[in-house]
C-alpha cells in the first residue's frame, strides 16, 4: 500500500511526526525528565518502517541524527564539536541534492532534531530558572526588525527561486546558526550588539534558534508551495509585528494573558488574515484566528515552536 500523498506531502507521516514530536517536547518541559532520545528514536522507526526502508528513509534519519548532537553541543557549549557537525549538515544536504536523494522531510528532521538536541542539552530548563525576563523594550523591537528584514529576503527566495530558494533558505538558516555560535564564542567586543539583544533568563539565540526550527518545520510543506507559504509567513512576520503592535499601543491587556495586548492579537490576526486570503482562500481566516489565539494564550512554550506544530498539522490536512 503506497502511502497517501497530497501534492508532495506524506499525511500520515508528516502528521505522526509532529504528534510525537509535540507530545515529547511537552512531557520534557513540564516534567523536567529527559524524553529527546525516546523522540528521536521514535522518529527514526517511524521513518523507515513508513518508507520502506528505502534511501529516502535513511536519508531523512540521517538529518535528525546529525542535528541532535549539533545542538546538543551548542547548548554544552562545545563550539569544535558544533562547527564541525555544521558543516556536516551543510555537506550531507548537498550530496543528497547532488544524488537526487534530498526529499522535503529533510529539513523537518533537522527541525525535530534540533529542539531534541536543545532540550537534551539542559540549556532550556537551567536557563529558565535563572532570573526574570528583562524588559528591554528597544532591544525586543531590533529583534523584531531583525526578524522582518530575514523573513522579507527568504520570502523573496521562495517566492522567485521556487524549491531553490527553498534549499538557498535552509543554508541561510545553517548560517544563522553558524552566526549565533560565533557570537557567544567569541571575545570580540564588536559581537556585544547580537549579545545585548537576547532577553535575559534565556539561554544566548533562543529566540532565533526556535524561530529557525519551527521555519525548518514549515519548509517541508513546501511541494504545496502557497500552503507552505502561508505558514511560513505566518512565523516570520505576524509575531514580531504584533509584538511591536503589542509594546507601542498595547496598554489595553488580554484578561486571560496580562502579557499579551488586544492590539498585539488583533494585528497577528489581521496580518495573517491577508496572508491566507491572499495564498489559501477564505480558508485562511479560520487558520490565522486559531494561530492568533493560540499566540495569545502561549506563556511560557516559545510561540515559534507551538504555531510551527500547530500549523504543520494544519497544512498537512490542506495539502
Amino acid at each position: 500500500m503506497n502511502p497517501p500523498v497530497r501534492n508532495g506531502v506524506s499525511l500520515y507521516y508528516y502528521i505522526i511526526s509532529l504528534v510525537i514530536f509535540a507530545a515529547v517536547f511537552l512531557a520534557e518541559y513540564y516534567s523536567h525528565k529527559h524524553f529527546s532520545v525516546l523522540g528521536a528514536l521514535a522518529f527514526v522507526v517511524l521513518s523507515l518502517l513508513y518508507f520502506n526502508y528505502s534511501y529516502e528513509s535513511f536519508a531523512v534519519a540521517l538529518m535528525l541524527l546529525l542535528s541532535m548532537p549539533l545542538m546538543y553541543a551548542y547548548g554544552k557549549k562545545m563550539f569544535s564539536l558544533f562547527f564541525a557537525l555544521l558543516g556536516a549538515v551543510a555537506l550531507v544536504l548537498l550530496v543528497y541534492l547532488h544524488f537526487g536523494l534530498a526529499s522535503g522531510y529533510d529539513t523537518m528532521a533537522f527541525g525535530i532534531g534540533a529542539l531534541y538536541g536543545i532540550m537534551l542539552s539542559g540549556v532550556e530548563s537551567s536557563s529558565s530558572i535563572k532570573r526574570p525576563h528583562n524588559q528591554n523594550i528597544r532591544a525586543e523591537l531590533n529583534r523584531d526588525y531583525i526578524q522582518i528584514f530575514t523573513g522579507i529576503i527568504i520570502s523573496v527566495l521562495l517566492i522567485f527561486l521556487g524549491a531553490l530558494g527553498a534549499y538557498i533558505s535552509f543554508y541561510l538558516v545553517l548560517l544563522g546558526l553558524f552566526g549565533i555560535a560565533f557570537s557567544l564564542n567569541s571575545k570580540n567586543k564588536h559581537m556585544s550588539f547580537f549579545k545585548n539583544l537576547e532577553k535575559d533568563g534565556v539561554f544566548f539565540g533562543r529566540g532565533a534558534i526556535f524561530l529557525a526550527i519551527g521555519f525548518t518545520i514549515l519548509l517541508s510543506l513546501y511541494p504545496s508551495f502557497k500552503i507552505a507559504l502561508f505558514g511560513i509567513l505566518i512565523l516570520l512576520f505576524c509575531d514580531p509585528i504584533a509584538t511591536i503592535m503589542g509594546l507601542r499601543f498595547g496598554k489595553l491587556k488580554l484578561p486571560y494573558n496580562r502579557k499579551k495586548s488586544y492590539a498585539g492579537t488583533l494585528s497577528y490576526f489581521i496580518l495573517g488574515l491577508v496572508f491566507g486570503v491572499l495564498l489559501i482562500g477564505y480558508v485562511g481566516i479560520p487558520i490565522a484566528f486559531a494561530l492568533a489565539l493560540l499566540e495569545s494564550l502561549s506563556n511560557k512554550i516559545d510561540d515559534n515552536i507551538a504555531v510551527a506544530v500547530a500549523y504543520g498539522i494544519i497544512g498537512a490536512l490542506l495539502a
